[in-house]
C-alpha cells in the first residue's frame, strides 16, 4: 500500500512538473512563430489566419519537445521533492533508488504513449489543415506565378508543381515538367486550377508548350482531363514535411521512393527519429535521476532547471547535427538516432551505478 501511494505521489509531482513544462515552452515557441507569421500577412492572410495556422500546429510543437520537457520535468519535479528532504525519507524508509525510478519512468511511459498517438492520429491530419489553409491563403490568388515554395512530385519523368493543395481535392497554380528518357524537357504545362471528381482530374485554364526540334508549340485549352496516379489521399503525403507526418505514412511512402529510384534518406530520417523518441526520452529522464541522485541533490531549482536545458539542447542538436550528416557522408540514417541515445544512456547508467 505504501509503494502505491509513493508512485503516486510521484508520478503527480512528475506529471504536473512536465505539464508545466511544456506549456511554457510551447507557450513560448508559439508566440515567436507567431511574430514571424505577421511578416507574412497579405490577402486573404490576415491575423486571425495567422493565429488558427499557429494555434493547429501547437500538437506538432509540443511533441517535438516531449523529450526536453521531460528531462526538465523530472529535474523539477524530484528536485523539489529533494529540496523538502522528501527523497531522504523515502529512501530512509527502505525504498531503493531502483523503485524510485520505476515510479519516475511510469509516467513517462504514459506520456510517451500519449504523444506516439498524438503524432499518428492527431499532428499528421491538423498539419494538413493548417497548411493547406495558409497555402490557399496565401497563394490562391498568385497560382500562375512562382509564389512561395509549393509543392513538389515526381511520377516517371514528371515533375509536378503545386502552389496550393486542398484536402477535399483541388489543386492550385500546377506546373508539370515532362521529360524524355534522355532528361530533355518536351513540355510544360500549366493549368490555374485541377478538381478531383468522379475519381478523376479534370484541369482549367491550362497553358501548355510543346518543345519540339524545330519550334515551340502553345496550346490554350478551357479545361481538359488529366490522367495521373495522384489523388487526393497520396496528396496528403505531399504537402505535409517529413516530420510531420505519421510513422506509416513515412514508411509506406519510404517504400514509394525506393521502388521509384529516389533518395529517401530524410523521409527514413524522420521515420527513425519518431520510432526512436520514446527511447530518447527514457534516456533523458534516466540521465535526469542520475543528476537528482548525484551531482544536482544540493543545488537550486533554479540550477536544475538550467542543467536539464543545457543537456536536452546538446542532446537535440545533437540529433540535428548527425541526421544531415548521415545524408551527406551516407551512414544509415538510424545511427542518427541511435547515437546520441547510447551515450546518453550509458552516461546515465554510469552515473547512477556511481550514486547507487
Amino acid at each position: 500500500m505504501i509503494f502505491s501511494r509513493i508512485d503516486r505521489y510521484i508520478a503527480r509531482q512528475v506529471v504536473l512538473a512536465t505539464a508545466a513544462v511544456v506549456a511554457v515552452i510551447v507557450g513560448l515557441d508559439a508566440i515567436f512563430a507567431l511574430m514571424n507569421e505577421l511578416d507574412r500577412l497579405r490577402g486573404d492572410y490576415g491575423l486571425g489566419e495567422a493565429i488558427q495556422y499557429i494555434v493547429l500546429r501547437i500538437p506538432r510543437r509540443a511533441y517535438e519537445y516531449i523529450p526536453l520537457s521531460c528531462l526538465i520535468g523530472c529535474l523539477a519535479g524530484l528536485g523539489s521533492m529533494a529540496a523538502n528532504s522528501e527523497l531522504n525519507v523515502i529512501r530512509a524508509a527502505g525504498i531503493s533508488l531502483a523503485r524510485i525510478s520505476f515510479s519516475v519512468i511510469k509516467p513517462i511511459i504514459l506520456i510517451m504513449l500519449v504523444s506516439v498517438i498524438t503524432a499518428e492520429y492527431v499532428i499528421p491530419p491538423l498539419e494538413r489543415i493548417a497548411q493547406s489553409q495558409r497555402s490557399v491563403a496565401l497563394g490562391k490568388s498568385m497560382t500562375q506565378s512562382n509564389y512561395g515554395k509549393g509543392y513538389w512530385h515526381r511520377e516517371g519523368h514528371q515533375f509536378m508543381r503545386f502552389t496550393a493543395i486542398e484536402p477535399n481535392g483541388v489543386l492550385y497554380g500546377i506546373a508539370i515538367y515532362q521529360f524524355d528518357e534522355d532528361a530533355i524537357l518536351k513540355k510544360i504545362t500549366r493549368a490555374e486550377r485541377a478538381i478531383y471528381q468522379r475519381n478523376r482530374w479534370q484541369m482549367e485554364n491550362i497553358d501548355e508548350q510543346i518543345f519540339t526540334d524545330e519550334k515551340i508549340e502553345r496550346v490554350k485549352l478551357v479545361s481538359r482531363q488529366w490522367d495521373t496516379g495522384l489523388t487526393p489521399a497520396s496528396l496528403s503525403v505531399v504537402m505535409v514535411e517529413p516530420r510531420d507526418m505519421s510513422i506509416s505514412d513515412l514508411f509506406s511512402y519510404t517504400q514509394y521512393l525506393q521502388q521509384q529510384d529516389l533518395n529517401a534518406d530524410l523521409y527514413l530520417l524522420s521515420f527513425w527519429k519518431k520510432v526512436t523518441q520514446p527511447l530518447s526520452t527514457l534516456a533523458l529522464v534516466m540521465l535526469g535521476l542520475a543528476f537528482i541522485f548525484g551531482p544536482l541533490r544540493s543545488v537550486s531549482p533554479g540550477q536544475r532547471i538550467f542543467s536539464g536545458i543545457l543537456v536536452g539542447l546538446v542532446f537535440k542538436y545533437g540529433e540535428e547535427l548527425l541526421g544531415p550528416s548521415s545524408i551527406v557522408f551516407g551512414f544509415p540514417p538510424i545511427y542518427a538516432s541511435l547515437i546520441p541515445i547510447m551515450l546518453c544512456s550509458i552516461a546515465a547508467y554510469v552515473a547512477l551505478r556511481r550514486v547507487g
